[in-house]
Order: structure tokens, then sequence, then C-alpha cells
């Protein structure tokens, strides 16, 4: 009971103004910062989704030639967006180059993704 008496009894102490002010400017610009980044991410164009596409189709091609017997080659893979060409090169002892080219039928864009992998 006496403590609470104690405590009841302390003259609080409030923040300035020059210190509300600072916060609130600095609340406004984080603000500001996570709606920009949100209306970026919310601009999905079709592009976009092509891009998706490509590097799902990529992604695809890794998991194959990753979990298969791997030997010098080179394949193409063909998809409804367009094509992947892959080249396995020797790098060094059973290990492998893997160079993969996507490109688009439409836009005719092209992505390179180069690995190393060896024979599982």
């Amino acid at each position: 009971m006496i403590r609470l008496k104690i405590l009841l009894s302390k003259k609080i102490i409030g923040s300035t103004l020059l210190e509300t002010i600072t916060a609130s400017i600095i609340f406004m610009i984080v603000f500001i910062m996570a709606m920009d980044t949100l209306t970026r991410l919310a601009k999905a164009t079709k592009a976009d989704a092509e891009y998706f596409a490509i590097e799902n189709g990529l992604k695809k091609c890794q998991t194959i030639i990753c979990t298969s017997i791997i030997y010098p080659k080179s394949e193409t893979y063909t998809y409804e967006w367009g094509e992947i060409t892959v080249d396995i090169l020797n790098y060094r002892n059973n290990i492998y180059q893997v160079n993969m080219i996507a490109c688009t039928n439409k836009s005719h864009k092209k992505l390179f993704y180069r690995f190393l992998t060896k024979n599982p």
C-alpha cells in the first residue's frame, strides 16, 4: 500500500514537443516506405508472369538434371512460352558445368543460368 502511494505521488514526466514531432516523422517515413513497397508488389504485369514461368521452367530443368545421371550433351526443352537449351560440359573430375539458356517465343528475351553439379 505504501509502495503504491509512493508510485502515485511521483510526478510523471511526459515527452517534449520535439520528441513527439520526431516520433511522428519517423512513423510517417516508415508508413510511406511500406505503402510504396506494397504498391510495387501489387503492380504485377504480364511480363512479370512470363518471368515467373521461365524461372519455373529453369527450376524444373535443374531438378531433372540434378536427379539423373548426366554426361556431356546438349538438349532442348520446349515449353508453351519458349524453349530452354541445356549444354552440359566437363568441368573437372566427375563435375559438370551446366549452361541453361531460356529464350521466349514472343519477345525473344534470353535468360542465362549456369551451375556446377556432379553425378548422384
